[in-house]
């Protein structure tokens, strides 16, 4: 008898909640934001902004090394006060231009972030819609499944939906 309840307990946990009324699906949100027009546009001006910043860096810095080795070069001509001057102004332009980069560096990852969660928001709405519509119960990242069907991947069609709704964001 102690058997049989037993393999009933067991039997009503597998299935009962197996066969549950709740709907469940799953969605990829990092590829929804780099897969989407919006998101692809975005990378790609954001890329663009990154690599002019870099390249206008990358000449500053090589002006601050040409400007080193003039001086290091007229180290025995110059007399130690006009030496000692010129490193002090150097030194200075190295750190205001290492100011300036983690100054722009921030300024690219405020933005970044700002973009990515005007993105989310959006998908947030979007996702809230579709949950509603499709009599969905939870919506679950896919990062964070180890398996599951593929019948409840639901990213494609929320990439549909967010590629139609979404043209621009609002900063």
């Amino acid at each position: 008898m102690i058997n049989f309840i037993k393999i009933l307990l067991i039997y009503f946990l597998l299935f009962g909640i197996s066969h549950s009324a709740d709907k469940i699906a799953f969605v990829d949100i990092d590829f929804i934001i780099n897969s989407s027009e919006i998101g692809k546009k975005l990378n790609q001006n954001f890329n663009e902004k990154i690599k002019k910043e870099d390249n206008r860096l990358k000449q500053k810095e090589k002006d601050l090394k040409s400007k080193e080795d003039k001086i290091l070069n007229q180290k025995n001509v110059l007399s130690e006060d006009e030496l000692n001057k010129l490193l002090a102004d150097f030194r200075k332009e190295i750190s205001n231009f290492k100011q300036e980069r983690i100054s722009i560096n921030n300024k690219f990852r405020d933005q970044k972030l700002k973009e990515t969660n005007s993105l989310v928001s959006n998908l947030n709405n979007i996702l809230a819609n579709y949950a509603e519509k499709n009599s969905i119960s939870l919506i679950i990242q896919k990062k964070n499944i180890v398996i599951g069907k593929s019948e409840l991947d639901i990213t494609k069609d929320v990439l549909d939906i967010f590629n139609s709704e979404v043209k621009s964001i609002s900063n």
